[in-house]
């Protein structure tokens, strides 16, 4: 029960002197009925509200300050501006409460119902709302600094320009939801889901977002450098004019992305889906893409020199009149790759599988393309002085008006090969010998085929032939039904 005089007192115009003489008493409101009471501006700090009716209540101003609230009833209860730090609201039903600009410095609302609170402005660092169910709230504004919201639910919840810098909110459900603006400097995010997420012009810096779901989150203007985001799913995400610096975003999946004037350098991609993304359209600085996969990718006459390429999947990419001198692409899987005019002087495509691709024009001089295989390719006119094609297939390839002067070749193949006016190197009359004995061998090939569909056509005849002379001789191998000559 509560203590009679402090209940007298807390109702009369003396309470905040008697506060004042007496600081060491701790206010005893146990069980009190303060339902509906105006205690705007009161000092109710260490007071012990336990149990206490505070439904509807005007603590706006109010200081409560270390107050004991186990158990308190507070619903639609009012606390604008009141200051309440180190309050354990912990499993409290809150809903309809307002909370505009109070301060909660090291408060806990662990497992509190705030179903459609008012907290725009709230002052609330380092607070603990793990499991609470926060649902239509509005924390527009709100300073969650080093809060942690693990297992929070937010459905619906308003948190533009809210600050969770250093905040943990791993495996939190944002989806949906709007926090444009906000501060996420240095969160614990591991498998967030903010897929459909309003983080347009927010702050990710040093960010930890491995693994969390961001498909179609907008994240136009969003600051993302030093970001952790290995693994997560940007498929169709906003990203103009976002910028994504030093991040680390190896496997993440950023498909069908909005990535125009998207500032990318420093960027780990290894092994990210990149498939059908136009990479003329952002700011490119320097970006390492091993085992990417850059499947019908645009790179048309982009710089590239020294990149990382190696394994990446190249299918059907456009990399017309590229720069990428030096870049390494040892093993990349590029069928039907457009590379027409592109400069790859000294660049790395050992093992690497160009088949039935445009080469057409290509600076290859002193590539390193051992092994590498260029069946079906185009490579007119394409320029291949001192080149290492070691073990190179050119099989079915174009080779005319190359140019293969110092170019090492051995072990390469040029079965079906056309080399009509290829410069070659030093053996020229080998390479033309070889050519010459590879056109009769095909001819002489051809010429078998052609003898062997006769002789067989030749034995058919005879055979019928032969039948039918059996069948005068003899009536009974005449097949039934036949007529009888006579």
């Amino acid at each position: 029960m509560a203590n009679p005089e402090h209940l007298r007192l807390l109702s009369s115009p003396d309470w905040q002197r008697w506060r004042a003489e007496n600081p060491r008493i701790a206010p005893d409101l146990t069980d009190a009925d303060l339902a509906g009471a105006d205690l705007h501006g009161k000092d109710l700090s260490r007071a012990v509200l336990t149990r206490g009716n505070l439904r509807g209540a005007n603590l706006s101003g109010a200081n409560l300050t270390g107050a004991k609230v186990t158990g308190a009833q507070m619903g639609d209860a009012v606390l604008d501006g009141a200051t309440c730090v180190g309050v354990h609201f912990d499993l409290l039903e809150l809903r309809g409460c307002t909370f505009r600009g109070a301060i909660f410095n090291d408060a806990s609302f662990r497992g509190s119902d705030m179903l459609k609170c008012e907290l725009q402005g709230a002052k609330m660092p380092q607070v603990n709302l793990e499991g609470a169910m926060l649902e239509g709230a509005n924390m527009s504004g709100v300073d969650l600094t080093g809060a942690t919201l693990r297992g929070a639910r937010l459905l619906g919840a308003k948190l533009t320009a809210a600050k969770l810098s250093g905040a943990v909110i791993e495996n939190v459900d944002f989806t949906g939801n709007d926090l444009a603006g906000a501060d996420l400097d240095g969160v614990y995010g591991l498998r967030c889901q903010l897929s459909g997420a309003n983080l347009a012009g927010a702050t990710l810096r040093k960010a930890n977002l491995r693994e969390s779901d961001l498909l179609r989150a907008n994240l136009a203007g969003a600051d993302l450098e030093s970001a952790e985001l290995g693994h997560c799913i940007l498929v169709g995400a906003n990203l103009e004019n976002a910028r994504l610096v030093n991040c680390d975003a190896q496997a993440a999946d950023l498909r069908e992305a909005n990535i125009v004037n998207t500032v990318m350098d420093g960027v780990q991609l290894a092994g990210a889906q990149l498939a059908g993304l136009d990479f003329r359209q952002p700011k490119l600085g320097r970006v390492s893409m091993v085992r990417a996969n850059l499947t019908g990718a645009v790179f048309a006459k982009l710089p590239l020199r020294n990149w990382r390429l190696e394994q990446t999947r190249l299918d059907g990419a456009d990399l017309r009149d590229t720069d990428l001198e030096n870049a390494n692409l040892e093993g990349a899987k590029a069928s039907g790759v457009l590379l027409r005019g592109a400069r790859l002087r000294q660049a790395n495509l050992a093992q690497s599988a160009l088949t039935n691709s445009d080469l057409s024009g290509c600076d290859l001089i002193l590539a390193n393309l051992q092994e590498a295989d260029f069946t079906g390719s185009d490579l007119r006119f394409a320029k291949l002085v001192g080149a290492n094609c070691d073990g190179a297939c050119f099989r079915w390839a174009d080779l005319r008006n190359a140019d293969l002067k110092k170019a090492s070749l051995r072990g390469a193949r040029f079965l079906h090969a056309r080399i009509g006016k290829a410069k070659l190197p030093i053996a020229k009359l080998y390479w033309k010998v070889w050519a010459a004995l590879a056109t009769l061998w095909e001819a002489k090939q051809r010429k078998q085929q052609e003898l062997r569909q006769r002789e067989e056509q030749r034995r058919i005849r005879d055979t019928v032939k032969l039948v039918r002379e059996m069948d005068e001789k003899d009536p009974r191998l005449r097949r039934r039904g036949s007529p009888r000559q006579t």
